[in-house]
């Protein structure tokens, strides 16, 4: 017996399969066998069509939801005591982001779905660039620093060669204060 594949993309050529098949009056056991899909994500794909027709098969849009949506998603689940799947199909999302934003609201509030932002976060990576152009004098300034810090190195690189030079020497020598 061949096993049904998880996770894998399903197109809607296959989605409307199933829905011909339900018409044509095989449950949704037999389908997803004959399919090798899961016979969740059958039910699903048919509580999907019977709701909102074949644009219920197509991929939802991952366009982003306001805040206030989210919030009315998630009061809905948790004060009308809806399942997640009911809600999704509602509002056509996905059950996973309902079970997410459910998971965030419990754990930090509603405020969490107006704050949250999409995406990763930034790295700060080097130096920052500088936004305005440099005048005369910052230029001047930051060869200044850029000098004193190399000239602060080279002494330190002397102390330390010194050092060493004395140490193999046989002669054992302070060691650098700088």
């Amino acid at each position: 017996m061949e096993r049904k594949r998880k996770n894998r993309k399903h197109s809607i050529q296959e989605k409307k399969t199933a829905v011909e098949l339900y018409k044509k009056g095989y449950g949704s056991t037999s389908i997803g066998k004959r399919l090798k899909v899961e016979e969740g994500q059958i039910r699903r794909w048919l509580r999907s069509y019977q709701k909102l027709g074949l644009i219920g098969l197509e991929k939802q849009s991952h366009s982003s939801l306001g805040s206030e949506i989210k919030c009315q998603i998630v009061k809905e689940v948790f004060e009308k005591c809806l399942s997640l799947e009911s809600v999704a199909l509602k509002y056509n999302v996905s059950a996973s982001a309902v079970y997410s934003w459910t998971q965030k609201v419990k754990s930090h509030g509603y405020e969490v779905l107006t704050t949250t932002k999409q995406g990763r976060p930034p790295k700060a990576m080097g130096r920052p660039k500088k936004k305005t152009q440099e005048t005369e004098l910052e230029k001047l300034q930051e060869e200044v620093r850029y000098l004193k810090a190399e000239n602060a190195y080279l002494k330190k690189l002397r102390a330390l060669v010194q050092e060493r030079i004395a140490r193999e020497s046989g002669k054992q020598s302070e060691p650098s204060k700088d």
